[in-house]
C-alpha cells in the first residue's frame, strides 16, 4: 500500500511538472491530456485517475491549502483578530513558495484565459467566504446582517493579492513572505478597528 502511494505521488508529481513545462512552452489551450501522459511517461487513464481535466492541474491543492488557513486562524485562541488572520496569509505564502512554478504559470495564464479567470475569481470568493465564517464565529457576529466579519476577511484578502501580485510581475524572485507580511501589517489597523467595534456592539448587546 505504501509503495502504490509513493508511486501515486510520484505520477501526480510528474504530470503536474510536464504540464506546466507544456503550458509554458506551447501555452495552455495548445496542450492535451495527452500530450501530458506522453511527457510525464504515464497513460492518459493515469492522468485522470489524479486530475479531472488539465485545468485541475493548474489549481491543485487548493483545497488543503484552505483548510491550512482555517487551521491556522483558529489556532489562534487568545491572540486578536489581526494576529489570526496574519496566521492564514503566512499560510498562503507558505503554500505559494513551496510551489512557485504553478503558482507563477498559473497568475501568467489565467489574466488571458477567461476560463481560467472565472476559476481563479471563485476560488478568491470561496476563500472570502470561508474566512468570513470564521471571522464571524470569532466575533460572535452574523455575517448575513453585519458588514464587519467580510469586510475583515476581503481586507486580509486584498492584502494577500497585492503582495502576489507584485512578485508574479517580479518573476517570482521577491521574498513573498516577507512582502506579504508586510501587506498585512499595512491593513492590520483596518483589522484592528472592526475587532474594536465588534466587542463594542457586544458589549452593548449584553449590557
Amino acid at each position: 500500500m505504501d509503495q502504490r502511494r509513493a508511486r501515486g505521488r510520484r505520477n501526480r508529481d510528474a504530470l503536474i511538472s510536464a504540464a506546466i513545462e507544456l503550458f509554458t512552452t506551447n501555452g495552455y489551450e495548445q496542450t492535451t491530456v495527452e500530450q501530458i501522459a506522453e511527457l510525464a511517461a504515464v497513460s492518459p487513464r493515469t492522468f485522470f485517475h489524479h486530475f479531472a481535466a488539465k485545468e485541475d492541474i493548474l489549481f491543485h491543492g487548493y483545497a488543503e491549502r484552505l483548510a491550512e488557513a482555517t487551521r491556522r486562524f483558529r489556532a489562534v485562541d487568545k491572540g486578536s483578530l489581526g494576529d489570526a488572520l496574519a496566521q492564514t496569509s503566512e499560510a498562503v505564502a507558505a503554500a505559494i513558495t513551496e510551489n512557485p512554478d504553478i503558482f507563477l504559470a498559473r497568475a501568467r495564464m489565467y489574466r488571458d484565459l477567461p476560463g481560467l479567470r472565472a476559476t481563479m475569481l471563485r476560488i478568491n470568493d470561496d476563500w472570502i467566504d470561508q474566512m468570513t465564517a470564521e471571522v464571524a464565529r470569532r466575533l460572535d457576529a452574523d455575517a448575513a446582517v453585519d458588514v464587519r466579519p467580510r469586510l475583515a476577511a476581503t481586507v486580509i484578502n486584498g492584502a494577500n493579492r497585492a503582495a502576489i501580485d507584485l512578485w508574479v510581475a517580479d518573476g517570482g524572485l521577491g521574498d513573498l513572505v516577507a512582502m506579504m507580511a508586510d501587506a498585512v501589517r499595512l491593513v492590520r489597523p483596518t483589522i484592528d478597528r472592526i475587532e474594536r467595534e465588534a466587542r463594542n456592539i457586544r458589549s452593548r448587546r449584553v449590557g
